[in-house]
């Protein structure tokens, strides 16, 4: 019960505390995003600074004059005390190149078709991470200038440590990956590891992310297999990435840092609340333990002595147990009336069973007494009958059977060319048994000799009651073959004379008229329903 009563603020305290901790991270992403959006724009006026040095001089009027050697001087004082070096180059050749000292030969570096498209109309301001042969990659800024109506292109050249100093100045905690990648996803600079990670693709969760959008937040891993929840937010100018990952496990540690104070709270007062529950929950207890012995007074069915309680619900449970036992001793007074009972319906149901086996038996020899086929399938049919009519008494509860209802489940295979009319009327189910069997006969005899033994024959039964103690029944038979009265009775008349006779209080005239046999039973106070 305690434990209970505390339930509802342990699950409140959960959701409170799973609320923050996800306001946290949010409030922590949101952080992340801005910080790389920051560095993101600080990368791109690194950019612009080699920029800057172009645009100054692609207007030199010796460039245009083509007076390469004194725009060397000039590119050479532009970039000196930096890193970076000036380049000018066509598709297929350096024509200046100021890393190299003044009059030595220029490398040979020749540019792919795809690469001098792109530097010439202006598509590609900033390269991608440009790998080497035998010396380190390189990032080059480019402009395309006209030399004497000629185009060439006019690069800034800079190595990939010029934009790690960027990460360096930022002082990110020593846990944390910063790192920038080109837009073919390749680490140009990274704040752990520069020299070993330099050229790697980002993971393919966070080139998956970066295909899907400019700037957020994923759950990935860095190169080293660290997880890490990562925030990256590209440049729109140049299309390079800045990439801050730090690890899920300091994350989770600084978030729920800061729901300490909160948990610990709701911890203590959750516990004083638990505290005070038991010790309310004792005296219920032991009043609770008190009752054991009055229920197993009330199981072995001995009587109850009051005792006293301190609390109410104790004292109306004993009550309770009082009135058990008062309805106990009337249920076991109802259980041995219902033993009478039941040994009262056995007794009736062997001697239903008894009755059913001496029609069974007299069916059983009256058709089988020649021995054939025939008989057997008449004895057959005569059973499925009786069992037919024992299906319905069943579904009435063996209360008995409307005499139409009967009527219809005993010629249900003849439905259409029979016609039923009659009053309701409800039979006793010895009534309904002889009945069902005697119009067995009636259309078995129809189907072989008479009007349903063709298509074009029709059955009429029509029933009255004449007051309270006649009923009368007419089976008419009209459009079958001719009739002429038998030589002999058979057992099915037979068995509708013992029928009517015995179990009926009745009896039956049959007209045997040429145009179809007509049996009229009359019954004298037939057994009725309970």
């Amino acid at each position: 019960m305690a434990l209970t009563l505390a339930a509802p603020a342990i699950l409140l305290m959960g959701a409170l505390a799973a609320q923050q901790y996800a306001e946290g991270q949010r409030r922590f992403s949101t952080q992340l995003i801005a910080m790389t959006r920051a560095l993101s724009l600080a990368t791109d006026r690194q950019i612009g600074q080699g920029q800057s040095i172009l645009q100054g001089l692609a207007v030199s009027p010796a460039l245009a004059q083509g007076d390469l050697a004194t725009f060397e001087k000039q590119a050479r004082e532009a970039v000196e005390g930096r890193e970076g070096w000036i380049v000018l180059m066509t598709h297929d050749a350096q024509l200046i190149n100021t890393r190299i000292a003044p009059g030595r030969p220029t490398p040979y570096a020749p540019l792919s078709p795809t690469s001098w498209r792109e530097m010439t109309t202006g598509k590609s301001n900033v390269s991608n991470l440009i790998p080497r042969r035998g010396a380190g990659p390189i990032i080059g800024v480019n402009m395309p200038v006209l030399v004497n109506g000629k185009l060439l292109v006019l690069a800034y050249m800079q190595k990939p440590a010029a934009f790690h100093a960027l990460m360096t100045a930022q002082t990110f905690p020593q846990t944390w990956t910063a790192s920038i990648v080109d837009r073919n996803a390749a680490l140009v600079a990274r704040s752990r590891d520069q020299e070993r990670m330099l050229g790697k693709h980002a993971s393919l969760d966070m080139r998956q992310a970066m295909a899907r959008a400019n700037d957020g937040v994923v759950r990935t891993h860095t190169l080293d297999g660290v997880q890490t929840l990562s925030a990256f937010s590209r440049s729109p100018t140049y299309g390079w990435t800045f990439i801050v990952g730090v690890p899920r496990e300091e994350l989770n540690r600084t978030v729920l840092s800061s729901l300490g104070p909160a948990i610990a709270g709701a911890a203590l007062l959750i516990a004083l609340g638990v505290a005070a529950a038991f010790a309310f929950a004792r005296p219920i207890s032991r009043d609770v333990r008190g009752l054991v012995s009055e229920a197993e007074a009330l199981a072995s069915g001995q009587p109850l002595d009051p005792a006293p309680s301190h609390l109410q619900e104790i004292a109306e449970v004993r009550g309770s147990l009082r009135a058990a036992a008062d309805v106990l001793r009337a249920r076991d007074g109802d259980a041995r009336r219902a033993a009478d009972r039941q040994q009262l319906m056995i007794n009736e149901l062997n001697h239903r069973v008894k009755n059913t086996l001496v029609v069974v038996q007299s069916l059983a020899r009256h058709s089988l007494r020649t021995g054939d086929q025939n008989g057997l399938a008449q004895f057959n049919d005569r059973l499925y009958t009786l069992a037919s009519a024992h299906d319905l008494l069943t579904r009435r509860n063996w209360e008995g059977a409307d005499l139409g209802e009967l009527l219809a489940e005993a010629l249900k295979p003849y439905a259409s060319q029979v016609t039923l009319d009659g009053p309701q009327l409800p039979l006793a189910p010895n009534a309904a048994l002889a009945l069902a069997m005697i119009f067995h006969e009636l259309a078995t005899n129809a189907s072989k000799y008479g009007a349903l033994s063709n298509e074009n024959g029709r059955v009429a039964v029509s029933w009255s009651l004449g007051g309270r103690t006649l009923l009368t029944i007419e089976w008419r038979e009209r459009g079958g073959p001719p009739v002429r009265p038998p030589e002999r009775g058979g057992f099915g008349s037979r068995l509708i004379a013992a029928s009517l006779k015995g179990d009926l209080a009745g009896s039956a005239t049959f007209d045997y008229a040429p145009e179809g046999l007509t049996c009229v039973m009359s019954i004298i106070a037939p057994p009725k329903a309970a």
